[in-house]
């Protein structure tokens, strides 16, 4: 068993993709822009909500940085109040979190989702559990698949990279850590497909199978 496990939230912990869905939309409707359906949602995921934007408003690469900056803001600021509306823990997730956790495991939180909306939503559907860390995006600070913000985290805890494990759904999980040297495990059931989870030392179609990695 592994001394620490280290999740991304969206499409890994929870199925976030409506929540996420509709407050983009909700910008793109006071602008007056077309919207788009949940399925299109999830091909614009995993880099931060400027590449979501990026990719689901016409327009946005073209905007002045501080526009783009009121943007990732109206978005977190919506966000915040609608995060929960819709977005629940995958099934089994939460029975594993507790076993790990029984176990010893430590557990943490390694996302590009705005710091706020990690918190709030670690802290509401994971209530019971005890997360290490919980990093979100942060203005200034570097993003996944930059692993140096994580790593510095597991540092200080005494954990060491051949000791982790890193979970997600997406090529920027994957390669967060190959690049931080962890074992990478893929999910099946996130935002991206397999064709995301390439480099994985495995891909489990359960969380449960969590409680197997040696």
């Amino acid at each position: 068993m592994k001394k620490a496990y280290i999740f991304d939230l969206d499409g890994t912990l929870t199925n976030s993709i409506y929540d996420i869905g509709d407050s983009v939309n909700f910008l793109l409707a006071q602008r007056g822009l077309p919207l788009h359906t949940y399925d299109e949602y999830l091909t614009y995921m995993g880099m931060g909500i400027g590449v979501t934007l990026s990719r689901a408003m016409p327009g946005y690469n073209d905007l002045p940085e501080d526009e783009k900056a009121a943007l990732r803001k109206g978005y977190t600021t919506h966000n915040a109040e609608h995060c929960l509306d819709k977005t629940l823990p995958y099934e089994g997730m939460a029975e594993t979190l507790n076993t790990l956790e029984g176990r010893g495991a430590v557990l943490g939180i390694f996302s590009n989702k705005p710091q706020p909306l990690v918190t709030k939503i670690a802290t509401t559907l994971f209530k019971n559990n005890k997360f290490a860390l919980m990093l979100g995006d942060v203005e200034g600070a570097p993003m996944k698949p930059d692993p140096s913000r994580m790593m510095a985290e597991l540092e200080k805890l005494g954990i060491g990279a051949a000791d982790s494990v890193f979970v997600g759904d997406g090529k920027p999980d994957m390669v967060t850590a190959k690049r931080a040297g962890m074992f990478a495990c893929g999910v099946s059931w996130g935002f991206k497909g397999l064709e995301e989870l390439e480099g994985a030392d495995i891909i489990i179609n359960h969380p449960r199978e969590l409680l197997d990695i040696a």
